[in-house]
């Protein structure tokens, strides 16, 4: 397999919807949601933006709370954390204003139902007026829509998808360093479901018969 990221559509829009937000203008909000099923490459996405733009992301834990999540956010700004949360917060104002960044949270289904960390994070956006991705499963913008004065700041929301059968047959192309019969191709987008996560799982499955097989492209039977 080769060491390549593959920017499918839903990667491509949520990297065009990064750079909409990341604007000058005052008085206009810099959130964006990313959403999606499990599998679908949202996690992956952040992590090739981070590395390529100098972003910063933030897996959220189920145990944070709204100092803790301060403090995370001043360590991975390159900080040394307070104590004190007002003290992180003034720091966090001041490492933002040496060298913006977009702050990207993972998993942040975790936090639908702690209004206080919501609230902490809607006021570092605003004071610091910094770009600010949340990135969640499906349900994830239904559950935000409690928060009506967070949602509401969202002015990019991306759906990621599924791959269908062109998407699985690029991506194959891009990664895989084998070849594919149709039949095969037609197997691993319905047995995969579109998802890149299976679809990685079947591509070492398919790479490692091509290497017993003195590398024959693969077909559907071989994949079984």
């Amino acid at each position: 397999m080769r060491d390549h990221f593959v920017v499918t559509k839903s990667i491509k829009k949520f990297q065009d919807g990064i750079d909409h937000i990341n604007h000058k203008l005052k008085g206009v909000e810099r959130m964006l949601l990313a959403t999606g099923e499990p599998g679908l490459g949202k996690t992956e996405a952040a992590i090739h933006y981070c590395a390529m733009n100098g972003a910063v992301m933030i897996r959220t834990l189920e145990m944070m709370t709204g100092s803790w999540t301060l403090r995370t956010i001043v360590s991975e700004l390159g900080g040394s954390p307070y104590y004190r949360s007002d003290k992180n917060f003034e720091l966090i104002k001041q490492l933002l204003a040496s060298k913006p960044r977009t702050i990207i949270f993972d998993e942040v289904d975790r936090f639908t139902r702690k209004p206080e960390i919501l609230e902490t994070l809607r006021d570092v956006h605003d004071v610091c007026h910094c770009p600010m991705v949340f990135i969640g499963e499906e349900m994830a913008d239904k559950k935000l829509m409690n928060n009506r004065r967070l949602y509401r700041r969202f002015v990019e929301i991306v759906r990621f998808e599924k791959l269908d059968i062109a998407g699985v047959k690029n991506f194959l192309g891009e990664m895989s360093e084998v070849k594919y019969k149709d039949d095969a191709i037609d197997h691993i987008a319905k047995d995969s479901n579109g998802k890149i996560s299976e679809i990685i799982t079947m591509i070492h499955h398919a790479e490692n018969w091509a290497k017993r097989n003195d590398g024959k492209p693969v077909e559907a039977k071989d994949l079984k």
